[in-house]
């Protein structure tokens, strides 16, 4: 008995002094921390392409240095890591920050920066794309090397706007879904009115009227605003139906941007496309759908892709050409490749030969 009591005892002396040893280092932290200033700033880049960096940690600390975010020689408790945080997140090219500091006054900021499939260069647009649909402002200071989207296409966001695609979708049909309330309010004034008439109307009708021409009369006085009314109704669901429509119109515009995307991620899968495709050249055709022209680095040919249905029997098409064709032929004997016809490939010669 007397020896499982010691035991007992044993058990909570030590569990007493490991309690109280966390305390104390705790205390010493505590109090470290306290009396700790920054010593030195250590930023790390995660960057997860080989394509180039967005960010440097020289730039890291200019921007602290111009927003007046004190670091260095500032006590650990002090600095201000939710301003350090926001700041460098607001940059629409960082995916996560990380923030920390270390018992010898080192403090770390750790960068990730998201990855861009393609930069997008048309009229009034300078920015880049994710694969998952991310899109974030070209930065003055720095570029990356990926293939280009130029040429006369406008997508659905605005040339300023960053974030997810899918925000901007959502964003666009709500308000087209408002302006069809708003249009729709105009609808309850107009049957009013039409009740009215049709009461009027009924009124003649059932009246005691025995003078035709003055019923007569009446009907058509009545009759007029009564078509009146129909036409204000009409225009109300014109309007209404048309916002629809460009609503349709920027969910297809939308599905087209997506395509694209998945377009060219296959392009930057396969090693040989990545390689060849230099730049894709956008456009809008006279139905609204979306047309590329491809850029190769061999040869001095354009490739008119066209739209982007049937894209793997294209390129498959595409790659049998230039296995087979072009060795024989030469790479400067065609001023364009035309892929938009099903069972053959259209080829323009350079020269009337």
């Amino acid at each position: 008995m007397w020896r499982r009591i010691a035991n007992i005892a044993l058990v909570v002396t030590i569990w007493a002094a490991i309690a109280a040893y966390v305390v104390y280092s705790a205390t010493l932290v505590r109090r470290h921390k306290q009396e700790q200033n920054i010593e030195r700033l250590a930023v790390e880049i995660e960057d997860s392409t080989a394509a180039g960096q967005l960010i440097t940690s020289q730039r890291v600390r200019e921007m602290l240095l111009e927003q007046g975010i004190a670091t260095i020689n500032t006590n650990v408790g002090s600095v201000d890591k939710i301003a350090i945080k926001e700041l460098i997140c607001n940059e629409g090219f960082v995916d996560h920050v990380g923030i920390y500091t270390t018992y010898n006054g080192t403090l770390h900021i750790r960068i990730s920066q998201r990855k861009p499939l393609f930069r997008l260069v048309t009229e009034g647009y300078n920015c880049y794309i994710t694969a998952d649909g991310y899109i974030f402002g070209a930065p003055d200071h720095a570029a990356l090397h990926t293939p280009v989207v130029s040429g006369v296409y406008r997508p659905i966001f605005k040339p300023d706007f960053e974030g997810d695609m899918r925000v901007a979708l959502a964003a666009l049909m709500a308000e087209a879904e408002d302006s069809v309330r708003i249009v729709g309010r105009a609808t309850a004034p107009v049957l009013e009115r039409q009740e009215h008439w049709l009461s009027r109307r009924k009124a003649v009708r059932d009246s005691t009227i025995t003078e035709r021409g003055e019923r007569r009369r009446l009907y058509r006085y009545i009759d007029g605003h009564l078509r009146d009314c129909k036409r204000e109704l009409q225009a109300i669901a014109a309007q209404q139906s048309a916002i629809r429509q460009r609503a349709e119109v920027t969910r297809q515009r939308y599905n087209e941007l997506r395509e694209l995307i998945a377009f060219i991620s296959t392009i930057e899968s396969d090693r040989f496309w990545r390689s060849e495709i230099v730049q894709i050249v956008a456009s809008t055709t006279s139905y609204g759908s979306l047309s590329l022209t491809l850029i190769p680095r061999s040869g001095d040919h354009r490739i008119e892709f066209g739209t982007l249905a049937d894209s793997e029997r294209k390129m498959t098409k595409l790659r049998a050409f230039y296995d087979k064709v072009m060795p024989t032929c030469g790479w400067d004997s065609y001023k364009s490749v035309n892929l938009n016809f099903a069972d053959r490939i259209v080829c323009t010669y350079r020269t009337a030969n």
